[in-house]
């Protein structure tokens, strides 16, 4: 019996054992369950603002809006806050709000928040954010590409009072600080000087110790003319006597070229205004001939005028000895120009005397303004029979032009399909005369066209149109790419008027309908705010022409 009784007792005793051992946890348990469940619930989050940053996070568990429940919000710039505090705050709230009174703009952060002691529960652990920042304004407005020189750059802001100043900092070396006069913030600009050229800079605007916003821009190569002149005579006979890959600038003024056409004969050459705005000079045109092998023009900063003369065409290609002869220009770039009047049409390039007689590598133009087109039989880009390898138009504007946009329409066996993008552009009131295909007319011939980021808006300029948008070959040789664009008021000039389409082959996607309340008459294209086009592009961006956002 006893020796039943031993084994009984030895078998029992690592269950008691384990009964003890379970009471012990138990309490343990018990004893920090309190601090667990009253520390703050989940992860911190922040929400970033140009002037603020808004930190919530849970409440801690089995509190509510009553229980009295308080946090300490304490913000360090490292994660394990080795570095000192910089703020400590309390709420009674799940959330607390820190100022550029309190953080430095753009730096980030970290923060960690603990619930208080609060009757019989001892405060809690800390829990610690992810790294956050207050975002900053941004009151600069976007630079505008005339406005940024070799050694300097005007920058713009919107209506801000108490500004004082501007730091600019050029990559890989230190700040420069420029304040800010009274008069240039009524005005609401500042011209930068002392820049150097090609350098990267960027630029920082203050009110006192508040920082305001931040723009990024590189200054041009230095514009090292071959010469310069002052007067019409003076850039007709620069014209002549000019070498292939000169420079020519044209000092502020008006040059009266109404009575005669420029002519480039055989050599490529640059006509850039000296001081980069085409508001200051201005060329009263009648047209600008390209003849002969090895012509081709770079027009850049300069007003073109064609009124006074009634001018036919703003540029016109033809051969040396005579308009259809075989001629193989270079290249075509017209940037930051106006061109304002022509009778028939932008450029006229279908003289050649049969197809691809007449060739060009590239037709580019960017950050322009072309205005007021007559009602000429010709598309405002006339490009029939012209052999081109690119047509690149970006960051324009076109309004009131030609009985169509783009003509490419004869037939024609090219050795590479030509390259045709629309970017960032602006088009309103245009097509006449019954055309059909008025934004791009290739007939059948094989293109790559892609159109994006743009606006057209209001058909027909006058009479009627065809319902088709756009013409190319069907049998899968193109690539048709229009996406994220704003088309309204397309109409054929009917009655009913027949709203204008794209034929089936061409890949749409992300455009949109949205009437901006243009008329055939309107040439202030600025979008409003809080519009749905100022977030359309492929980048999210503005739609259309950069001058107008």
């Amino acid at each position: 019996m006893k020796k039943n009784l031993t084994k009984i007792a030895s078998s029992f005793l690592p269950v008691v054992l384990l009964g003890v051992l379970a009471i012990s946890c138990k309490e343990e348990t018990d004893h920090v369950e309190p601090m667990r469940m009253f520390t703050p619930a989940g992860a911190m989050k922040s929400t970033s603002g140009e002037t603020k940053v808004k930190l919530t996070w849970n409440p801690s568990l089995y509190t509510t809006a009553t229980s009295g429940v308080t946090y300490t919000v304490e913000v360090a710039a490292d994660s394990m806050f080795q570095t000192p505090v910089i703020v400590s705050v309390q709420t009674d709230t799940a959330g607390v709000v820190f100022t550029e009174d309190q953080l430095e703009v753009k730096k980030l952060y970290y923060a960690r928040i603990k619930a208080n002691a609060l009757d019989t529960r001892p405060e809690s652990k800390w829990v610690t954010s992810n790294r956050f920042s207050i975002r900053g304004e941004q009151i600069f407005a976007p630079l505008v590409n005339k406005e940024i020189r070799d050694k300097t750059v005007v920058l713009r802001w919107r209506p801000t009072t108490g500004l004082t100043k501007i730091v600019v900092t050029p990559a890989n070396g230190a700040p420069v600080e420029y304040e800010i006069s009274a008069e240039e913030i009524e005005a609401s600009a500042k011209t930068i000087t002392g820049l150097a050229a090609t350098t990267s800079y960027k630029a920082d605007i203050f009110a006192g110790t508040k920082h305001k916003g931040t723009v990024s821009f590189t200054t041009k190569e230095p514009s090292v003319f071959t010469e310069t002149v002052a007067t019409a005579a003076e850039l007709e006979a620069a014209i002549a006597r000019a070498a292939s890959g000169d420079v020519i600038g044209l000092e502020p003024g008006t040059y009266d070229h109404s009575a005669n056409n420029l002519v480039i004969s055989e050599k490529h050459l640059t006509l850039q205004s000296v001081s980069g705005d085409p508001a200051n000079t201005t060329v009263l045109f009648k047209e600008i001939t390209l003849k002969g092998n090895g012509a081709g023009v770079k027009l850049s900063g300069i007003g073109f005028d064609g009124t006074a003369a009634s001018a036919a065409y703003f540029l016109n290609l033809a051969g040396l000895g005579s308009d259809g002869e075989a001629a193989n220009f270079t290249s075509i770039l017209v940037e930051n120009c106006t061109v304002n009047f022509t009778a028939n049409c932008f450029m006229r390039a279908n003289r050649g005397s049969s197809n691809g007689t007449h060739k060009i590598e590239s037709i580019v133009v960017k950050n322009t303004v072309g205005s007021n087109n007559g009602t000429g039989s010709y598309h405002y880009f006339h490009l029939d029979k012209l052999e081109f390898k690119k047509l690149e138009i970006e960051n324009s504007t076109f309004y009131n032009s030609g009985r169509a946009f783009i003509g490419w329409a004869t037939n024609m066996t090219a050795p590479a399909k030509p390259v045709i993008s629309i970017n960032q552009t602006t088009i309103n009131n245009f097509g006449f005369s019954g055309r059909n295909n008025i934004l791009l007319d290739a007939n059948a011939n094989a293109v790559e066209f892609t159109m994006q980021n743009s606006i057209v808006a209001n058909t027909p300029k006058e009479g009627t149109v065809g319902t088709s948008l756009l013409r190319a070959s069907t049998d899968g040789s193109s690539i048709l790419v229009v996406k994220n664009n704003n088309f309204f008021k397309l109409l054929d000039g009917a009655t009913p008027a027949v709203e204008l389409t794209f034929p089936s082959y061409v890949q749409l996607s992300s455009n949109t309908t949205i009437d901006l309340g243009w008329t055939g008459s309107t040439t202030n294209f600025n979008l409003p705010s809080g519009s749905e086009v100022r977030t359309g592009s492929t980048t999210s961006g503005a739609l259309g022409d950069p001058r107008w956002w």
